[in-house]
């Protein structure tokens, strides 16, 4: 009986502290698993930075008034004050075979109202294009004039009214479209030639200038220059009134065959060259 007791005793005690035990051995388990889940968390509550969510740091007064100043200055050297070109035909009733076909006048090389000055506005607009001011002989007899001695005191008197930066006197060559026309790719062009008086003691001024806008228009289209040709000797004036004005030059734009969509092609390359070369003196 005292047996029987005693191992009754023994397996209430061991029910009773079971409980106990078991939470004893699994406290341990439990604290890992929370302190696991509080690391974790710690670690969803660090946010994650991306390279758009960077704030830069805000711009000081200074730094604004430098990259104004930076932008400022390539405006400023675009804003130049315009070049000044003086413009006059010697010959002024040259006039083009082509456009007096289309026109249905009767073809020939010569006429008073059909030649080369029709291509003032475009010469006006594609100079002003490049920022270059042009300005055309003007007369109460424009037609009064007819070679290089009559014309001579009209132009003497426009250039002592005004500092132009380059004087061009255009002529139309007699020379056929084999001489006078460049073709590249599906366009043509009218070719120029530019003239030299070899007779005055400054012509190696003119003869400067001419070379460089000469050089200027065949790197823009290779071929449409005929070259600079300097003009001495018997039977040529000689002079060209380019003693008047060492940036004077006579261009012999286009010859007798020349369209005048050739020749619109030309004005608009002549005028890029020309700001080429007023370019290239303002970096020298």
């Amino acid at each position: 009986m005292t047996n029987t007791l005693k191992k009754l005793t023994t397996i209430l005690l061991l029910l009773f502290l079971a409980p106990i035990i078991i939470a004893t051995v699994q406290t341990p388990l439990s604290m890992d698993a929370t302190t696991e889940k509080a690391v974790e968390k710690k670690k969803e509550d660090i946010p994650v930075v991306y390279a758009a969510q960077i704030e830069t740091p805000p711009v000081t007064e200074t730094e604004t008034e430098t990259e104004t100043e930076a932008i400022a200055d390539p405006v400023a050297e675009i804003l130049q004050p315009p070049r000044k070109a003086f413009v006059y035909f010697t010959h002024w009733q040259e006039a083009f075979k082509p456009i007096l076909a289309a026109s249905g006048e009767k073809i020939e090389i010569y006429h008073p109202e059909k030649n080369i000055t029709n291509f003032q506005e475009q010469i006006t607009a594609q100079f002003a294009f490049h920022n270059v001011e042009t300005d055309f002989l003007t007369s109460d007899n424009p037609h009064g004039t007819k070679d290089y001695h009559s014309v001579r005191p009209l132009v003497q008197k426009a250039l002592s009214q005004n500092n132009y930066d380059i004087v061009l006197d255009i002529h139309r060559d007699s020379a056929k479209a084999k001489v006078t026309t460049l073709k590249v790719g599906e366009e043509s062009y009218a070719k120029i030639m530019l003239v030299v008086g070899g007779e005055h003691a400054n012509y190696k001024w003119n003869e400067q200038l001419a070379n460089k806008l000469s050089e200027q228009m065949n790197t823009i289209v290779p071929g449409i220059s005929r070259g600079v040709f300097l003009k001495t000797g018997k039977g040529v004036d000689g002079v060209y009134n380019q003693d008047l004005n060492k940036n004077t030059i006579l261009i012999e734009l286009g010859g007798i065959d020349s369209t005048e969509v050739e020749l619109n092609r030309t004005i608009a390359i002549l005028a890029k060259a020309v700001s080429n070369v007023f370019d290239q003196q303002n970096a020298s």
